[in-house]
């Protein structure tokens, strides 16, 4: 594997540890906080921090650019906000496994906004990937409801949020996409929180600023520059893979920090995701040395 590569795999998987730890503290605050409020304030934040950090980049916006960011924006702010209802209505390892869903649906989502089949071997490796995160979260399903709903279809704008982010990632600057795409959720969701009637209940509430600051900064502006990032070194696929690696963490996380059960689908399920990414990987490496 290339070196350039190997530093967008570990990007990828940073990216999707920090998104894990995210899992927790939304799980936590949503109880408290409208969705749309929570997000709101998030990526108002987010978009705050990087607007003055991408001051001197601010020369080379352009049209395409603005407009790449705002369309990866939009199916960011569907998943955030529709995987932040959804917990309202199901429980957190159901959503987590129909949510980790996307990998199935990414081929499709691909060849349908690139126009290009996906290989074999990219059907192959979601396909096994798929298999690992049943195993891994198959303890918490049971019947269907609302919040299953809607988180089907938080993965499908997770997978249509990847395939933007892998086409736009190589033809722009990662820190202006970045800005853009969070600017635009903080506009969405400022707009659903005036609709929804949640406005109001601002007032009310003790705001949790530093929780809003930590997801922010840590588990928004740094894991999507790191997402970006790698997205520019390998394939649409294995992003999707090493990303659905959040699934493994945030399981993790439960176990070591809520106390949750270790069993053993979860190493098991566990191995069969990395070995998914290797597949991956390993047909991505020998289409490069054939070109």
């Amino acid at each position: 594997m290339k070196k350039g590569r190997l530093i967008g795999c570990l990007a990828l998987v940073a990216s999707a540890f920090l998104w894990a730890t995210a899992y927790i503290a939304v799980k936590q605050l949503v109880a408290e906080v409208p969705p749309s409020v929570l997000l709101a304030f998030r990526f108002s934040f987010a978009a705050i921090i990087l607007a003055v950090i991408c001051i001197p980049k601010f020369k080379h916006y352009t049209k395409d650019l603005l407009f790449s960011g705002m369309k990866m924006g939009t199916a960011m702010f569907f998943e955030f906000f529709l995987f932040t209802v959804a917990l309202q209505y199901t429980s957190a390892s159901k959503s987590s496994f129909i949510i980790a869903s996307y990998i199935i649906i990414l081929p499709i989502v691909y060849l349908i906004i690139r126009r290009k089949k996906p290989t074999g071997s990219d059907v192959l490796a979601s396909v096994i990937c798929m298999v690992g995160i049943c195993l891994l979260l198959a303890n918490g399903l049971d019947s269907f409801n609302k919040g299953d709903l809607l988180s089907a279809g938080c993965a499908l704008s997770y997978a249509v949020h990847i395939v933007y982010s892998s086409k736009f990632s190589k033809q722009y600057d990662g820190w202006l996409l970045n800005l853009t795409q969070m600017g635009t959720v903080a506009v969405l969701a400022w707009i659903a929180t005036l609709f929804s009637g949640s406005f109001k209940v601002i007032g009310t509430i003790a705001l949790p600023f530093g929780a809003f600051f930590f997801l922010a900064i840590l588990c928004s502006i740094i894991p999507y520059f790191l997402c970006l990032y790698g997205m520019k070194r390998v394939s649409t696929t294995t992003s999707g893979i090493l990303l659905s690696f959040e699934s493994v963490f945030a399981t993790l996380l439960a176990v070591l920090m809520l106390g949750d059960p270790l069993y053993w689908q979860l190493v098991v399920g566990g191995s069969v995701i990395v070995a998914s990414s290797i597949i991956s990987e390993f047909f991505a490496s020998r289409g490069s040395k054939k070109r």
